[in-house]
């Protein structure tokens, strides 16, 4: 399978259009391009131009002629990226309103040009129809020219040409491109299962032309500039040993001993544990949650508006961008309070990667938002290896050198190159087909959702689910991604153990999350269709009662309340200082030293620094018989302050 350059010509004049389109498909033929399939689409209105580039992912270039009649014209009401168009000039920004890594090119009277450019915003560049029409390599250079330049992968090339030039290693690793594996009548398996690639490609850091992860040189260099286009941000950084080390870093570069950090307590632990590495004193927000689901929504804006307020000497702001189970905060909102007192923004979009990349999901984008600084797990919903991580920012105050020192400390003089490549040809999916991916995921849940809904015991959980559960939804304009699809089991008279096992064992399914009534479902990239008919089926199987599982008459509940954090003092006195280890049944009263986690649904019920009370330890009580696991608890165990004598 070649990829696909297609190319849509817009022109209103049927005669025009057919010159056009003449001109540059017999033009193709000359530039000896077997690596690409290159081919001409038609519209000969904006109308249909625009649904087009709505309906066709594989549109890579688009040739608009200025002259085209605009007669007010919108694309479906069903399309969320919809623009009414009025004049010429914003048909551009309605293209871009769908697919603004899309380059359109337009054609035009030369002597009109100039006016043409002051008019519009976004064109890639200007031609002379008539000159198109007698010599079309000059255009049709430029679009393969702009399409090799979005298609590069810097480092993955460089890295692949040097690996094949299969040169002796004479540096570390010190299996030596597998020799140490491939050679061991006990080890070789190992070699075996991988295959050589893995072992000729795992490569020392003395590859001076690959470049320094640290110094971001060479390759690297080039490969998260082109990152940094395509996620449309002033600055983007590679990181291999996962999110959790990117939000430590954001959170170090930022924040100094003592400094004020607004937070969301649902934010992943690594947002804890930076903000206690940086010495920095967090004011939380409190959670909001539902204990029928086990789910939790993001903060209330109007505290967040209470904390700005009551906070001003707060620098930072941090908020989790889309939660585990898809809710979305209206982070425009959020960035502008913050921006209004002075504050940053750090967004953790972890789960939300491809966001800006389709008009359905952009609104909610942290980078379209404006946010200072976003972080992204590649590999948690787009395609790189597991670890691989990128930071973004967009900080016009952003303290560079200070930022290199701090990745410096976090990051290995010795990074694994395979986890690079798969963050360059990360971006470069996203770049391409990004749009094509995630339109066809969207279709797919869509009719996923319709079937299921026929369903008399299992139920998809929808926007209007969460407006009821969540008081704020409608009020914060909270949205949700409909890849994350969380199943509503609670009907079933099964256990979630149960079922669990059912879609493991007898089914093959691996399930992302489980609660005691829910099951969650991540439509990532990957998610062939093929995947969602087998999901169909085995629910299918759950909700006819076809099942052979052990029925159970009553489920688990989860407390309603968690309790809100209170601090006595900086976290990182409590977690750096003298500890001890007390019995939690026994630690009423005591200041914790370490987190204290619950899983589900995974919200810090403990921090350092905080005194335990007795509602934590009735909280800890009520999950005791759940099987649920609790980070940081140690053999019924948790650290505290010591006390001194």
């Amino acid at each position: 399978m070649l990829p696909a350059l297609k190319i849509l010509i817009i022109e209103d004049s049927t005669a025009l259009l057919e010159q056009l389109t003449d001109s540059i498909q017999n033009t193709i033929a000359l530039f000896d391009r077997p690596d690409i399939d290159i081919s001409i689409v038609e519209a000969a209105s904006v109308e249909k131009a625009l649904q087009v580039v709505h309906c066709d992912g594989d549109i890579q270039a688009v040739v608009f002629s200025w002259d085209t009649d605009v007669k007010q014209c919108e694309i479906d009401a069903d399309n969320p990226g919809k623009q009414r168009v009025e004049n010429n000039a914003i048909v551009i920004e309605a293209i871009k309103a769908i697919r603004p890594e899309l380059p359109v090119y337009v054609l035009g009277d030369a002597i009109k040009g100039l006016d043409i450019v002051n008019q519009s915003n976004g064109m890639e560049s200007f031609f002379y129809r008539n000159d198109i029409i007698s010599d079309p390599e000059s255009i049709l250079g430029y679009i393969i020219n702009d399409f090799d330049d979005r298609n590069e992968t810097p480092f993955w090339t460089a890295y692949k040409e040097y690996v094949l030039e299969a040169n002796d290693s004479w540096h570390t690793p010190g299996h030596s491109g597998g020799a140490s594996f491939r050679n061991s009548p006990y080890i070789s398996d190992f070699y075996r299962f991988f295959g050589r690639n893995v072992f000729v490609s795992d490569l020392s850091v003395s590859v001076d032309s690959l470049g320094s992860l640290s110094d971001g040189t060479h390759a690297i260099g080039r490969a998260q500039a082109a990152l940094a286009n395509t996620f449309e941000v002033k600055q983007s950084y590679f990181v291999t040993n996962g999110s959790s080390t990117s939000n430590k870093i954001i959170l170090q570069t930022l924040l100094r001993e003592g400094d004020k950090v607004i937070a969301d307590r649902n934010c992943h632990k690594s947002v804890h544990y930076g903000i206690v590495q940086a010495r920095a004193m967090p004011v939380y927000l409190d959670s909001v949650f539902n204990p029928d689901y086990g789910i939790f929504s993001p903060p209330r804006l109007s505290q967040l508006r209470e904390l700005i307020e009551s906070n001003p000497d707060a620098k930072l702001i941090v908020l989790t961008g889309c939660t585990y189970d898809g809710l979305l905060t209206d982070l425009q909102q959020v960035v502008s309070l913050g921006h209004a007192h002075g504050m940053k923004v750090f967004i953790d979009e972890a789960w939300f990667a491809y966001s800006l990349f389709h008009p359905y999901f952009r609104h909610y984008s942290a980078i379209n938002s404006g946010a200072d600084y976003i972080t992204h797990s590649a590999h948690k919903v787009v395609s790189a290896f597991s670890q691989a991580s990128f930071i973004h920012v967009n900080d016009p105050d952003f303290d560079k050198d200070f930022f290199k020192e701090v990745y410096s400390i976090h990051t290995s003089t010795s990074p694994k190159y395979q986890l690079i490549a798969s963050l360059d040809v990360c971006r470069q999916q996203l770049e391409m087909e990004g749009y094509k991916i995630l339109n066809e995921l969207l279709s797919n849940v869509a009719e996923f959702k319709e079937q299921v809904s026929r369903f008399s015991k299992i139920r998809i959980l929808e926007s209007a689910d969460f407006k009821k559960i969540f008081p704020h939804f409608s009020e914060d304009n909270i949205g949700h991604d409909p890849l994350k699809i969380l199943i509503d089991v609670s009907e079933l008279s099964y256990s979630n153990q149960e079922i669990h096992r059912f879609l493991m064992d007898e089914v093959g399914l691996e399930i992302e999350k489980f609660t005691h009534s829910t099951i969650l479902v991540l439509l990532t990239l990957g998610g062939m269709r093929s995947k969602i008919v087998r999901l169909y089926n085995a629910l299918k199987k759950l909700d006819q009662g076809k099942a052979s599982l052990t029925k159970s008459k009553s489920r688990p509940s989860l407390p309603a309340i968690i309790p809100p954090i209170s601090l006595e003092m900086l976290p990182s006195s409590a977690f750096f200082g003298e500890r001890e280890a007390v019995p939690w049944q026994e630690s009423q009263g005591c200041i914790a030293a370490g987190l204290v986690t619950p899983y589900p649904p995974g919200i810090p019920l403990i921090i350092p620094g905080q005194r335990i009370e007795e509602d934590h330890i009735n909280y800890m009580r009520s999950l005791s018989n759940q099987k649920l696991t609790i980070q940081g608890l140690y053999d019924g165990e948790l650290y505290v302050v010591k006390q001194r004598p």
